[in-house]
């Protein structure tokens, strides 16, 4: 009798215990230990802005920009706030300052010394060195009519 009681409590114990392996063996194929590292760099988009251009006391037209960034995880992670409205405000405040903006011809535009400059600024304001590049992902010029035309 005592025989066929420890055979019972055997086959509860192999069974509890092969379901305590399975459970745990599949949870770690799940999510392996090994955990991969964030990627140190990211690229992200700025949403699509417009700069009005102002010449002799009137709006001449606008500037549609967008910009692509890429940020250092490991440095947005110390900042005190994220670099998106950094970047949006000071292209914003770049090309609306800028008196050498030729409307004919926006093609001599400097777009490496701007990428610099609001590299340089952007990092400034946030105390650490968080964007590492900048790209142009649309930089056009619309009339005051084609702007119109285009809502």
């Amino acid at each position: 009798m005592i025989r066929i009681i420890m055979i019972g409590f055997w086959a509860c114990l192999t069974t509890l215990a092969a379901g305590y392996a399975t459970t745990h063996f599949r949870a770690e194929a799940a999510h392996p230990a090994a955990v991969e590292a964030k990627t140190p760099k990211e690229l992200k988009k700025t949403k699509e802005f417009n700069v009005p251009k102002i010449r002799d006391g009137a709006v001449k037209g606008y500037i549609v920009a967008q910009l692509s960034y890429v940020v250092d995880n490991a440095a947005a992670a110390k900042a005190p706030l994220p670099p998106d409205a950094f970047i949006v405000d000071e292209a914003f405040r770049y090309l609306y300052d800028d008196p050498t903006i030729d409307f004919d011809h926006l093609e001599q535009f400097d777009l490496k010394k701007m990428t610099a400059s609001l590299i340089k600024s952007v990092n400034a304001r946030l105390g650490a060195d968080v964007i590492t590049d900048i790209g142009i992902q649309e930089f056009t010029f619309l009339t005051v009519s084609q702007a119109k035309a285009r809502l």
